[in-house]
């Protein structure tokens, strides 16, 4: 494998940079358990799904989903995160390491939670831009927030290529849209194994973030 000169960094915050996922996952379970429903659903194979595409799996299953069920789940995730919420290990590290190049985060979360907690967590100061889905751009596995992304960092740069940024996700969802994207795609087993991250698309696999830079070059 090449070793890599990146000369912009695209980062996803759920599940990469913070550990929401795992809150949100849990968020779904005790929901779902005082409402005595939806005993059966795998929801850790949902890591890194929008809201509305669990809902949508869920219903063209055959499952009854109350219709408070995502509301209730979504009060106790931000009842969760407030204490809870952990960046992962070796992700300061790799920030500081990127600081001199161009950051921006891809989020199929609204932009003012990945500011919001970006900024409680010394994230934000890393960050040049933010493209986070909206009415205008479609969550992944769509490339939108990617596209959108690469489009922010030219913005700093108009020389840039596709070729000279790396993309950092840890869901099917993400390193599918990468994909599409034509941006290489770093994956971290954060949510998902190797064979199945692999099997995605993603070019190359860490276990922690920061054994990135056993690829890189600056």
């Amino acid at each position: 494998m090449d070793i890599i000169k990146p000369k912009a960094i695209i980062f996803d915050f759920d599940g990469t940079l913070v550990d929401s996922e795992s809150i949100y996952t849990k968020s779904l379970i005790v929901t779902a358990d005082k409402m005595n429903i939806l005993k059966d659903v795998d929801f850790e194979s949902m890591a890194g799904m929008q809201t509305n595409d669990i809902w949508n799996i869920l219903k063209n299953e055959g499952y009854y989903v109350p219709d408070n069920f995502f509301k209730e789940t979504e009060k106790y995730f931000y009842e969760l995160l407030e204490t809870n919420l952990n960046v992962f290990d070796g992700v300061m590290e790799t920030l500081e390491k990127f600081k001199d190049l161009d950051i921006v985060i891809a989020s199929n979360s609204n932009i003012g939670y990945v500011k919001k907690y970006s900024d409680m967590k010394g994230i934000s100061k890393y960050i040049k831009g933010y493209s986070c889905f909206n009415e205008k751009l479609k969550a992944k596995p769509e490339p939108d927030l990617f596209l959108y992304a690469f489009e922010l960092l030219k913005g700093y740069n108009n020389d840039l290529t596709k070729d000279d940024v790396i993309i950092f996700e840890d869901s099917l969802a993400g390193i599918e849209a990468a994909k599409k994207s034509g941006i290489k795609a770093v994956a971290i087993t954060n949510s998902y194994s190797k064979e199945e991250l692999t099997k995605n698309g993603a070019y190359i696999i860490v276990d922690k973030i920061n054994e990135i830079f056993n690829y890189i070059e600056f």
